[in-house]
């Protein structure tokens, strides 16, 4: 498999993704600010990184693929030094934002990358990729044991170690300048609808599910950061399981995952809850690597173009049924279900013009 140095990256990438989450109640703390207030710290990631997906990729139209992920990973490894001398609560989500933005850089233009390496298998290529995002997550979730005892050093060495992966990937030269037409194909906007609510649903049980057991079911989990760990091991599992787009037909797993990465969660309402989240892990994750796959399949040389645009709509999108989660209450993954089935539909429409 071709790309290591991009995989390595992708780990290091994932981990300013999720090293905040453990922090929240601190960082609460630090500003004397309501619990309210936590949300708005993910938020302004997925603020960066969703609305700059498209305008990244544009720019890796010009500059070309290598250049742009190198700039990302630049730009993300700013980030924790800002937030960790961040004044105000205001700065520190500026400055993980900055991350966010960063991220866009180097997600599609990674992707892409991965795609034109390994032309003979880009399901398996991208599988992995989604594979080690889940492991970095973990990584992340952790880093609050080494930022007890080593303070600043700890947010000093995630930037320094991507810092490390952005000079690796630049000393490969591997490079492609994507033709941006492809933001243009139809085929793309449906996939990225179309699994929308897929991707909104696992973003949903992550970050609800825990307040829902407890005011619904009555039990108290242990902490959000190792359910998420949960979510997270059994994505590993299922970007692995990405070599099967290469092997059997795309669409058709494509509609068996997403239906098995939503469905389950229903089952939230039990006492069954567990076995619920370990498949939606899979099949949610299998689900988005086969995304990519038929993204770039349809894109060919526009490949990271045709990936930025279906994670815009995914972030964009999915993130929206949080709010709409929040206001349904006991009926949350239900009313959650109901959309992302209606937006799986367009899968659909898609099968007549693919």
């Amino acid at each position: 498999m071709n790309g290591k140095r991009i995989f390595f990256a992708r780990i290091i990438y994932a981990i300013q993704w999720f090293y905040l989450a453990p922090l929240l109640p601190s960082i609460i703390e630090k500003y004397s600010l309501p619990l309210s207030f936590a949300g708005l710290v993910p938020l302004s990631f997925f603020i960066g990184s969703g609305s700059m997906q498209l305008p990244s990729a544009f720019i890796a139209s010009k500059i070309g693929l290598r250049r742009s992920l190198v700039s990302g990973l630049l730009i993300m490894s700013l980030s924790p030094l800002l937030v960790y001398f961040s004044g105000s609560f205001l700065q520190l989500l500026l400055s993980y934002m900055l991350a966010g933005v960063g991220a866009s850089l180097f997600f599609s233009s990674g992707g892409g990358l991965l795609v034109l390496l390994n032309k003979d298998r880009p399901s398996t290529a991208l599988g992995i990729y989604n594979s080690l995002f889940s492991l970095g997550g973990l990584l992340g979730l952790n880093w609050i044991l080494l930022e007890r005892y080593l303070g600043f050093i700890s947010f000093a060495l995630i930037s320094l170690m991507t810092l490390f992966s952005s000079v690796l990937c630049y000393l490969d030269k591997s490079d492609l300048k994507p033709n941006w037409n492809v933001v243009r194909d139809k085929r793309i906007f449906y996939l990225g609808l179309s699994t929308a609510g897929v991707w909104g649903v696992y973003y949903v049980i992550g970050e609800l599910f825990p307040t829902f057991s407890l005011y619904y079911l009555h039990i108290s989990l242990v902490s959000s950061s190792e359910f998420t760990g949960l979510l997270l091991l059994s994505s590993m599992l299922g970007g692995s399981l990405g070599f099967l787009g290469d092997k059997v037909g795309k669409l058709r797993l494509f509609l068996i995952s997403s239906i098995l990465g939503t469905v389950p969660s229903l089952l939230l309402y039990t006492q069954a809850f567990l076995p619920a989240i370990f498949i939606v892990g899979i099949f949610n994750e299998l689900a988005i690597s086969v995304l990519y796959s038929l993204t770039t399949s349809i894109a060919k040389e526009g490949s990271s173009i045709g990936l930025a645009e279906v994670n815009t709509i995914d972030i964009l999108l999915g993130m929206s049924l949080q709010p709409i989660g929040s206001f349904s209450g006991y009926f949350i993954w239900i009313v959650n279900l109901l959309i992302a089935m209606a937006l799986t539909s367009f899968l659909f429409k898609l099968r007549l013009r693919i």
